[in-house]
C-alpha cells in the first residue's frame, strides 16, 4: 500500500479533510488555512517544509493514516457502525434547542450539560461566520447562548482544529464537536501529545454524509436567483425536522427548499473526494456520535418534514456512556430503547459506502494512487460482504475518476477560491 508522505501530495492527490491540524502543527510561518480555488479548505504553504516537519504532519494527517479506535472493553464492533456500548433514540428536553437543531438536538445538549455542570471549561465547536453568514467558523464557546447559537447543520469547509495547538497550551479543559474525521485527527494527535487526552476529555461528532464545496452553498443562493453579497442569513437545516435549507436577504427576501433537494441537487455532486474514500463517517473514534432517527416508510427512511427532531445517538466508550446517562439524570436529554436492527435499516446509506470503500482503494492502487492507511476499521471485512454489482461500481467510478486524474485538487500554492458573481 502506498500513503502519502508529504503534505503537498496529501492536497493535490484529494486526500487532505481540510481540519487545519497541519497548520497549527507547524505555525502561521509554514502553513495558513484557506479556501482553495476548488472550494475547500486546505494548507497553503509559506515556506518550503523541513522533512522533520512533513514527519510531524503524517503522525497526526488522517490524510496518511487512520488508527482504528483504542477498544475499550472485549465487544466486538459492529462490522458497519464500529463499537457500540450504548445505542438509543432520543432528544434534548429544551423545546428550543429540539427546534433550532439540524435533529433533535442531543449533541447540543450534552455540550450544554458539560458546561453548565462544569466538567469542561468551554466547547470547541463549529458555526456560522460573523463576517459572511454563508461561511463557517470554529469557535470556543462558554455560554448557553453562544453553544445554542452553533446548533444545526454547517455543510461546508471549515478547519475546526487550525488552532487546536493554542488551544491546548491554554492549558483549559473542554470538549470538542466535530466531523468523524476531525476526532479520528484528535485521536491520531493524542497519539503524540498526551494533553490531547487531558485536556480534551469528551469529543462528540455526528453522522457524516461528507464535506462539500463551499461552491454548493454559492450555488444554492445564485439558483434562488440572489447575488451572495445580499445573503443576510443562511440556513441548511433546522427549526423543524430535517428543517428546510432557507435563505434570507438584506431586501427581506425568503428562499426554501427540502433537505431532497439540497443533498441530491446541490450537495452531493460537490463533496470533496476524500469523502468518497472515506472508512468512518459514522465517527467510530469519537465517544459519542449522533444522527438522524429518520422517520420509516415502506422500510425506508424519509426525509419530509416531521415535526419535533429525534436523534439515534451511539455511546463509544465508558466515558461516553457516563455522559449520556448524566445527562438524562440531570434532565438535558430524553432518550428511548433504539435496536440494532433499526439503525442498519436507517442508516443503510452508510452501509453501502463502508462496503464501497475497499473496491475504491483498490482502484486507486491498480492506478499507483495513495491512499490512507484505514488502521482497524474493518474495511477489507466490509467490503467482501459487498454485492458484485457494488464492488463493480465503487472500483469502476474510482478508476475512471484516478484515470481522469478527477481526484487531484489545486496545489497548496494556489489561490484562493472565487464565487461565480453570475446569478441565473
Amino acid at each position: 500500500m502506498r500513503v502519502a508522505g508529504r503534505v503537498e501530495d496529501i492536497v493535490e492527490r484529494g486526500l487532505c479533510t481540510g481540519c487545519g491540524a497541519c497548520a497549527s502543527l507547524l505555525g502561521n510561518d509554514a502553513l495558513g488555512m484557506d479556501l482553495s480555488p476548488d472550494g475547500f479548505m486546505r494548507p497553503r504553504r509559506r515556506r518550503r517544509l523541513k522533512d522533520t516537519e512533513q514527519v510531524t504532519v503524517m503522525q497526526v494527517c488522517t490524510g496518511n493514516r487512520l488508527s482504528g479506535p483504542a477498544p475499550e472493553d472485549a465487544a466486538a464492533p459492529h462490522p458497519i457502525f464500529g463499537p457500540i456500548l450504548h445505542l438509543a433514540r432520543g432528544h434534548a428536553t429544551d423545546p428550543e434547542i429540539r427546534f433550532r437543531s439540524a435533529t433533535g438536538g442531543v449533541l447540543t445538549a450534552l455540550a450544554l450539560y458539560l458546561v453548565e455542570s462544569g466538567e469542561v471549561d468551554g466547547i470547541l465547536q463549529v458555526g456560522v461566520s460573523s463576517d459572511n453568514p454563508l461561511l463557517n467558523d470554529v469557535s470556543f464557546n462558554t455560554s448557553r447562548e453562544q453553544i445554542v447559537a452553533s446548533s444545526g447543520s454547517r455543510y461546508g469547509p471549515t478547519a475546526p482544529l487550525r488552532d487546536i495547538m493554542a488551544m491546548l497550551d491554554s492549558g483549559r479543559r473542554f470538549a470538542f464537536i466535530g466531523k468523524p474525521c476531525d476526532i479520528a485527527t484528535l485521536r491520531n494527535l493524542a497519539r503524540v501529545d498526551a494533553r490531547v487526552d487531558r485536556q480534551i476529555p469528551y469529543m462528540l461528532a455526528m453522522f457524516c454524509g461528507g464535506n462539500p464545496s463551499i461552491s454548493a452553498t454559492y450555488n444554492i443562493v445564485r439558483r434562488f436567483g440572489e447575488d451572495h453579497r445580499d445573503v443576510d442569513e443562511f440556513r441548511y437545516r433546522g427549526h423543524g425536522w430535517p428543517g428546510p435549507t432557507y435563505v434570507r436577504t438584506r431586501q427581506g427576501k425568503e428562499h426554501r427548499q427540502s433537505y431532497d433537494e439540497t443533498w441530491f441537487s446541490n450537495l452531493t455532486y460537490e463533496l470533496m473526494f476524500r469523502c468518497k474514500i472515506c472508512a468512518d463517517g459514522t465517527g467510530e473514534h469519537a465517544d459519542v456520535v449522533a444522527g438522524d432517527c429518520w422517520v420509516m416508510e415502506n422500510g425506508k427512511p424519509s426525509h419530509r418534514e416531521a415535526g419535533d427532531g429525534w436523534n439515534m445517538h451511539i455511546a463509544r466508550t465508558v466515558r461516553g456512556t457516563q455522559l449520556i446517562e448524566d445527562a438524562v439524570v440531570a434532565g438535558y436529554l430524553h432518550e428511548e430503547p433504539f435496536s440494532v436492527a433499526e439503525l442498519e435499516a436507517m442508516h443503510d446509506d452508510h452501509g453501502l459506502k463502508k462496503r464501497s470503500v475497499f473496491w475504491r482503494l483498490t482502484a486507486l492502487a491498480l492506478t499507483a494512487q495513495p491512499f490512507p492507511d484505514h488502521g482497524a476499521l474493518r474495511v477489507v471485512q466490509a467490503g467482501l460482504a459487498a454485492s458484485w454489482r457494488e464492488r463493480w461500481a465503487a472500483f469502476r467510478g474510482t478508476l475512471a475518476r484516478s484515470l481522469k486524474r478527477r481526484n487531484r485538487e489545486s496545489p497548496v500554492t494556489s489561490g484562493t477560491f472565487a464565487p461565480d458573481t453570475t446569478t441565473s
